[in-house]
């Protein structure tokens, strides 16, 4: 399966940077119906002669047409923020389920990797990557898991275990990233500061938001089949 995902944009924290907003009201019957927005990140360079940064973009840049991108990246990466809530109430319901039908103890000594979920599975609150290490545990483990046509040798688990990690990174984009536009192109780029990380920027594209929704379809696929197949063994 071919992802298109966030990418790296070689863009310097402390590289002499302005960040416009361009806010513009929205009226209907004199009511303010929507603030449109379309913040740019301009690179700007230094005059060598007063040492003041100069400003090369205008204002009458923004048109209506790079308001309804903003409007529209904003609303899918929202939504794609949303689907990944779900999908993490899905797996947290199928990890519990597959430990209330099995013994822990002997899923921890599977294999090595397995032992290192040994603290984790003891844990009340699993964040979403602690949750899917132990999922990938299980579907690598428990040949039971081969009658999905996902799953069914070893090289497909180790391939949706990677699909799903990868899924969880660029949900961590989207939810800790604010959106802007890089001038001169206008093309979307995320600022990312997820907590105990450094700061980065990612670009996006249309394409990459609608495989992120093609991933959350084939993840969410998966947990339902296997959460329909486990609950008839309760």
């Amino acid at each position: 399966m071919n992802i298109d995902r966030p990418f790296n944009i070689d863009l310097k924290i402390n590289e002499n940077i302005g960040i416009f907003s361009f806010p513009k009201n929205v009226m209907k019957k004199d009511e303010l119906v929507d603030i449109w927005i379309a913040p740019t990140i301009v690179k700007m360079e230094i005059n060598k002669d007063t040492k003041k940064p100069i400003l090369p973009i205008d204002v009458e840049m923004i048109n209506e047409e790079l308001y309804r991108k903003y409007n529209q990246f904003t609303y899918s990466t929202g939504k794609l923020n949303r689907l990944a809530e779900l999908i993490l109430d899905k797996l947290k319901r199928t990890v519990e389920l597959y430990l209330n039908l099995n013994d822990s103890d002997e899923l921890v000594e599977r294999n090595k990797k397995c032992r290192k979920s040994k603290d984790i599975i003891s844990k009340k609150d699993k964040s979403f990557e602690q949750l899917r290490s132990i999922f990938s545990c299980i579907i690598k483990t428990d040949k039971e898991f081969r009658q999905f046509p996902e799953l069914d040798n070893q090289e497909k688990c180790s391939e949706f275990s990677t699909i799903f990690a990868n899924y969880i990174i660029d949900r961590n984009c989207y939810v800790h990233g604010i959106l802007y536009f890089l001038y001169p192109t206008f093309e979307p780029i995320m600022k990312v500061k997820i907590p105990n990380e450094e700061e980065k920027y990612v670009g996006i594209t249309e394409k990459v938001l609608r495989d992120n929704l093609l991933t959350y379809q084939k993840i969410n696929t998966l947990l339902s089949e296997i959460n329909e197949v486990w609950q008839e063994k309760r």
